[in-house]
């Protein structure tokens, strides 16, 4: 009876209508169709397909930045903080705004939903904020008019350089990178924005003399009324003579200290003051209130912040071929990387590479010690990277990139394609073994277990699909995973139907029942050996199977006991949202106490820094200190101000040193902390691998109340005792 099922089966499995059968008829087609799909994969791997460390996740957040020089932090919350946030919660799909002002300078950030249009929500604020100008105070030159950015996390620089000059002041070599460099680098594909900091910029002073200018009898507020109604640009009309006009207009603006010195402020006794009379014009280097140092040395800093979408391999390349070109107009210039997004980008290439080979040749042994064929072994190893080929081509339409998510969700389907694999030579062996030609059992074969594979397959991408649309951050965390493995899946199918049915046909060799004679030395040695261990497990599984089903009560409580043991353990087992990664690089941030002056903060920084330095572990060390106002984006990781530094350290590929970079940071930290005066807040903390990678706290409490006096000395007590928490390291404020 079995026979004639058999027989049945292979009937209609040879029928009209056998995608496996057509594939065998039409080699020529499928053998092209394959070639095609390695050659468009190889050329999307290599040339097209964006990589990146990690997917990006756009940002929910924006900010809209006041400055106010001169303020304290309690009047920018009151005059600028307050009146925004009451007017943010106006929009819609508003998750929650939360704002931080201190000394001059204020930052609200309005978080929005993930899945919100970021686009839109950003024109919304925007919009808004033309309405909430005009309740914020008017008090004249001092007041900057608020603008709107994104807060974008992850859309950190991906190349930072530090440029420096000989023969070049720090004025001169500012100008020059602002004008020249960063203009240049603007025209790199897919560079978003180019920040350059540090350095000095000109600017025009007037250094009055207060005695002669009380001898004029006219107070600082005076000159500066007179100077701002000459420093201006006006029409003046249009002036018309016969068949001529001409337009008629007041121009006054400095263009230089000779000029502005000549402006009129006044009359005395019938005769006119000018500026000279009181007051000394020259340009000079403004106030310092930003500062940049690389591995303790002043520089200039230019930062390339690229497009979202693009692939940093890329950006970065056109980026120092562009440094190239302007070192051949300017040989002067020096420009060192401090970081460089590539580096890493190109070892989690190599290291994801090198998974994805080893496991297709694991798989390889894996298949030839299971099925004891070298032909079923060789077919695996081609079939399984033609399917990641596939699935490889089916990401690009849906704009994703080679990052860590896609490359492990790749190496995860591996496993999947092995099922495929086993399960079709398997069977079409087994028809080989019942007297069959080739090419009447690879149909056969493949005809029998098509449903199978169909069933798990469809089942597997039913069971995924829900995360790849479940919205927010669940679906961004997700989908870079998800979905190749449902490429995977799908094309595995697709090539279990197609080339291995022809593979198949073409390869195995009618079974002889005397061929065990002439087998080779690799199967008697080491095949054979290991098929006749695999019967003895069978034949063990199906004893323990037997058992299994007489002592079924016996073997349901004992799952079941199992399960409670597993939810008792779970509350012990620690979680976190993702895990901690060593890249190698930390993220610093430094606080001086309030009311900590320029140049003291960036004494305090260059200690820290000599600190870092001493390290062996340390590369390089990348220092922001100070605060400068504008820039087209924020990452929110901290707020600048005259006392506050950001640095960037890099260390060591960590397998080359023996300590972890936890152990590094958290050794600096505690030796500056202890030895350096004048800190208020010191983080270091190593810069995340994965999509929601950050150099925040992994805690943050907010303390709020009626009494700010209250609230801070309730975080003040907090800090005094940080063992109330067990596993607590640092508690900043």
């Amino acid at each position: 009876m079995s026979d004639k099922r058999a027989d049945s089966s292979g009937a209609s499995g040879r029928g009209r209508g056998n995608l496996s059968r057509w594939s065998i008829e039409h080699p020529y087609i499928v053998i092209a169709f394959y070639l095609g799909v390695a050659l468009l994969s190889a050329i999307v791997i290599f040339f097209q397909m964006p990589r990146r460390m990690m997917p990006y996740v756009e940002s929910p957040m924006v900010g809209v930045v006041s400055m106010m020089p001169g303020l304290s932090a309690e009047e920018m919350e009151t005059y600028f903080s307050k009146p925004i946030e009451e007017r943010m919660v106006d929009l819609k799909n508003v998750h929650f705004v939360r704002s931080t002002s201190q000394e001059g300078f204020s930052i609200v950030t309005v978080e929005f939903y993930y899945g919100t249009e970021m686009k839109k929500a950003l024109f919304d604020v925007q919009s808004l904020m033309n309405v909430v100008q005009a309740d914020l105070p008017m008090t004249g030159a001092n007041l900057k008019p608020s603008w709107v950015l994104p807060i974008d996390p992850l859309n950190i620089p991906i190349l930072s350089f530090a440029v420096t000059g000989a023969g070049y002041d720090p004025v001169q070599l500012r100008t020059l990178v602002e004008n020249e460099v960063v203009n240049r680098l603007k025209t790199v594909k897919d560079v978003y924005s180019v920040v350059p900091f540090g350095g000095q910029k000109l600017q025009m002073q007037v250094v009055v003399d207060r005695e002669r200018l009380a001898a004029y009898k006219m107070s600082l507020l005076d000159l500066k009324k007179m100077l701002d109604m000459q420093n201006q640009s006006r029409p003046a009309g249009t002036l018309t003579f016969k068949d001529r006009e001409v337009l008629v207009r007041t121009d006054a603006r400095a263009r230089g200290p000779e000029e502005v010195a000549a402006y009129p402020i006044g009359s005395m006794d019938g005769r006119t003051m000018y500026l000279r009379d009181v007051a000394e014009v020259l340009n000079a280097p403004r106030e310092q209130r930003s500062l940049y140092r690389f591995n303790g040395k002043e520089a200039v800093e230019v930062s390339v912040i690229q497009q979202p979408d693009a692939s940093s391999v890329r950006v970065i390349a056109g980026v120092k071929a562009k440094l190239a070109e302007i070192l051949q107009d300017f040989p002067g210039l020096r420009f060192e990387v401090a970081y460089d997004n590539s580096t890493f980008v190109g070892f989690l290439m190599e290291n994801m590479v090198e998974e994805l080979v080893l496991a297709v040749l694991l798989t390889g042994i894996v298949v030839l010690f299971f099925l004891g064929n070298w032909r079923g072994t060789l077919i695996s190893m081609i079939t399984i990277p033609i399917s990641l080929g596939m699935a490889l081509l089916a990401m690009v339409p849906f704009g994703m990139t080679l990052n860590s998510s896609t490359l492990i969700g790749l190496l995860l389907s591996i496993g999947r394609l092995v099922d495929d694999s086993i399960i079709d030579i398997h069977s079409i062996g087994r028809h080989l073994r019942m007297g069959k030609s080739p090419r009447d059992a690879a149909v056969d074969g493949i005809t029998e277990v098509r449903l199978a594979v169909l069933a798990i397959t469809f089942m597997l991408c039913v069971a995924l699909l829900p995360l790849a649309f479940s919205g927010g951050i669940v679906q961004y965390m997700f989908e870079g995973i998800v979905w190749p493995i449902i490429f995977a899946l799908l094309a595995s199918a697709l090539v279990s139907f197609t080339l291995t049915p022809l593979m198949a046909a073409h390869l195995f060799a009618p079974h002889q029942a005397g061929a065990a004679e002439r087998r080779s030395w690799l199967e008697l040695r080491l095949l054979d050996p290991f098929q006749r261990f695999l019967g003895r497990v069978e034949e063990r599984y199906r004893g323990a199977l037997g058992w299994a089903i007489v002592n079924r009560f016996t073997v349901l409580g004992g799952a079941v006991a199992l399960i409670l043991v597993g939810i008792a353990l779970y509350p012990r087992i620690g979680s976190e949202m993702m895990p901690l990664a060593d890249v190698s690089q930390a993220y610093v941030q430094l606080e001086a106490t309030p009311g900590t002056s320029f140049a003291r903060t960036s004494e305090i920084a260059a200690q820290v820094e000599r600190i870092l330095m001493k390290q062996p572990e340390v590369v390089k060390v990348s220092s922001e200190v100070g605060f400068e106002p504008g820039g087209t984006y924020f990452t929110g990781y901290s707020m600048g101000a005259v006392n506050a530094a950001g640095m960037m350290v890099t260390l060591t590929d960590s397998s080359k040193r023996k300590r972890s970079i936890w152990d590094v940071i958290d050794h600096a930290q505690y030796e500056a902390v202890r030895t350096i005066p004048g800190i208020r807040r010191l983080a270091i903390k190593e810069m995340g691998a994965d999509v929601m990678a950050s150099s925040a706290a992994p805690i943050q409490v907010i303390l709020f109340g009626e009494a700010l006096r209250a609230g801070r000395a309730g975080a003040t007590a907090g800090r005094a005792d940080p063992g109330l928490l067990p596993g607590l390291d640092l508690l900043g404020q």
